[in-house]
This record gives C-alpha cells, sequence and structure tokens, in this order.
C-alpha cells in the first residue's frame, strides 16, 4: 500500500528549498503537505491504541497511567483509563505541603506535556509555509538522515527539527526546544516515530523534559489495533 506520511511531502519540500523555486512550485509544494497530513490522520482515525503515561521527578518514577485511546466523532482523542495510580498517601504538617506542591507541580508538567504534543505534532502545513515565507527552514542532508530545522515554529525562540529517512523518506525522530511561561523556563520534546503495516506513522514514543523542575513526562503509544 502507498505510504501515507507527512515526511513525504515534506521531503520534496526540502528539495524545493535547497534550489530555485517559483511561487507556484512552493504553493503546490505546501498542496502536498497538507494533503499528507490530512491522509495520516484520517488514517489514524480507524485505529485505537494504548497509552501509557509516566511521571518522571529526579530519575524515579512517581506516577504511572495507562489509558485506551481512540479518535472519537468529533476527531477529538478520548481516553478510558485502564491502570489508574492509587492515590497518593497524604503527609501531614510542612512536609505534607511540600508534597502537596510538587504533586501539583507534576500535574502541571503533565498537562503541559499533552498541550505540547499536539501543538507541535503533527506538523502544521500552514505554520511550515509561514516558515517558508520567513526564510526560517534549514535543510541538512545526509546518507541516512534528512534534517528539518525549523526555526520560531510556535513560539519565538523554539525550534521543531524532523529527522527524515534518506532511503524510505518516513518520518523518523521529531524534537523540540521551546518553553513554558517564558524563554527562560525551557521545555524540550523528543518523539520517536515509528509506523504501521499500512504506512500509517504514528509517535511511538515521546519525552518530555522540564530541567528547572527535574520532571519528565514520558509517553509510549502502542498495540494500534483497527476498529472493527
Amino acid at each position: 500500500m502507498t505510504r501515507i506520511v507527512t515526511a513525504c511531502a515534506m521531503a520534496g519540500l526540502g528539495v524545493a528549498l535547497a534550489g530555485s523555486v517559483g511561487a507556484q512550485d512552493m504553493q503546490q509544494k505546501v498542496a502536498a503537505v497538507k494533503q499528507a497530513a490530512a491522509q495520516n490522520q484520517q488514517a489514524l482515525r480507524s485505529y485505537s491504541w494504548m497509552e501509557k503515561t509516566e511521571i518522571v521527578f529526579k530519575g524515579e518514577v512517581k506516577n504511572t497511567k495507562i489509558e485506551s485511546c481512540r479518535y472519537g466523532p468529533d476527531g477529538k482523542i478520548e481516553k478510558t483509563p485502564v491502570v489508574v495510580p492509587p492515590p497518593p498517601e497524604k503527609k501531614r504538617g510542612l512536609r505534607g505541603k511540600v508534597v502537596a506542591k510538587k504533586t501539583g507541580e507534576m500535574k502541571e508538567d503533565m498537562e503541559t506535556a499533552a498541550a505540547l504534543v499536539h501543538q507541535y505534532l503533527p506538523p502544521s502545513p500552514d505554520k511550515i509555509q509561514a516558515a517558508m515565507a520567513g526564510g526560517k527552514i534549514t535543510i541538512v542532508p545526509s546518507a541516512a538522515t534528512t534534517t528539518v530545522r525549523i526555526a520560531d515554529y510556535l513560539k519565538p525562540g523554539d525550534s521543531l527539527v524532523l529527522g527524515l529517512g534518506t532511503a524510505d523518506k518516513g518520518l523518523k525522530q521529531v524534537s523540540v526546544d521551546s518553553w513554558k511561561d517564558s524563554p527562560s523556563d525551557k521545555v524540550t520534546l523528543k518523539v520517536a516515530m515509528q509506523s504501521l503495516p499500512d504506512g500509517t506513522d504514528y509517535p511511538g514514543a515521546i519525552t518530555l523534559s522540564v530541567p528547572a523542575s527535574n520532571v519528565e513526562v514520558r509517553i509510549t503509544n502502542s498495540n494500534y489495533q483497527k476498529i472493527q
């Protein structure tokens, strides 16, 4: 079956940006990106999958939840808890307040992770087009992987870096350098992409790091099944 991936169209964009491109040709490339993204997203809607989310503080897993996921009629992901973490034991006094504060911060980081994933994945064709117009896309080809770096993708000073397989043109990796409330409040996002047998791409492993908080949010998607 024909591979349905946004990366294919983006690889075409890389070739276009490397040479002399007319306005009409550039519009065709952007249209190809939008079509590929829509096809891949539509293909994902025919699957259900399992999502495991872990909150890690200073290298130690503090919270784990597993949810069954699928797209609803409105196009939004519906999640059903499969494994719900037990409520943390309440501590009294000053220690209890410190634990409650840290728990709240970790919950906020988990919510930030979910929000960032949806803002950067899948890459927005409209934002790519705006970056192209602003001269903010850099292409670095190599024998195994072509790297596409997009500056100021979502926020001033951030970057979205895509790793495309040179041989199969598949989207292999995604990395993001961004920030939460201010540019000094750094957040990094790393995504290892995987492909289903029909060629549909999905984010297999996602790691969001908040260095200032010593917190990582790790999301693993697996067990994709066709919805009958």
